[in-house]
């Protein structure tokens, strides 16, 4: 009956110790699987916070390339202008040389005609400053695009990097 007992109690200490182990074993998943929900939590909240940026990006984007448009137009325009008062410009300054030839005989009108070409050049070189500044506005909102495009890039690979870093962190989880 001794040897019994005594492998009866033998058996019940290590039956005890391997509890502990596994109670071990168990709590130290717990804490592991408490850290993964921890960081599973801050990726999702890093994926929204770069899932905003995106967006906000976006419409920038979207504003600028529709400011870019409006002001490539006003630029044609004003090119287009441009052209047509350099042809009334020419047309202008040969009427100008054959009123010359007959200055004696038509002083007043050639003084009515200067007026006219001073009215005209004025309006040109209103009409080139328009081109001017449409031009370095349509190079500045190129710029701002290319800028908002590599910005775009970027949050796109952060996008990526994070959304890899979810997969692993819910792989490891469900392998728990």
């Amino acid at each position: 009956h001794e040897a019994k007992l005594e492998e009866a109690e033998k058996a019940a200490d290590e039956s005890e110790r391997g509890m502990k182990v596994i109670e071990n074993r168990a709590m130290k998943d717990e804490e592991k699987m408490e850290l993964q929900e921890i960081q599973l939590k801050e990726a999702k909240h890093i994926a929204e916070e770069a899932d905003r940026k995106y967006e906000e990006v976006a419409r920038k984007l979207v504003i600028i390339e529709g400011d870019l448009e409006r002001t490539e137009e006003r630029a044609e325009l004003s090119e287009s202008k441009c052209s047509e008062l350099e042809e009334e410009l020419k047309t202008v300054t040969n009427n100008l040389k054959s009123l010359e030839a007959q200055a004696e005989k038509y002083s007043q009108k050639e003084d009515k005609y200067e007026e006219e070409i001073k009215v005209l050049t004025d309006k040109l070189k209103e009409a080139e400053t328009r081109a001017e500044f449409a031009e370095r506005s349509v190079a500045k909102l190129e710029k701002t695009i290319d800028d908002l495009e590599d910005e775009l890039y970027a949050q796109k690979l952060k996008y990526k990097a994070i959304s890899e870093e979810l997969d692993h962190a819910l792989n490891d989880m469900t392998s728990i």
